[in-house]
């Protein structure tokens, strides 16, 4: 069932190993909709990104 709709359940290939680009959300989105639970008071980004 997960195969039919694309959904990887077990490493087959090297190339499986990359992130998924929908595990990701729009912080701007997230925060402006929880605006009534939290106050923004530092927004940090990131200078690089290393892996090894």
């Amino acid at each position: 069932m997960l195969d039919k709709k694309g959904i990887i359940h077990a490493l087959r290939h090297k190339k499986d190993l990359d992130e998924a680009a929908s595990a990701y959300k729009d912080i701007n989105k997230v925060m402006l909709l929880q605006q009534d639970l939290v106050v923004i008071r530092h927004k940090l980004l990131p200078l690089a990104v290393i892996k090894g």
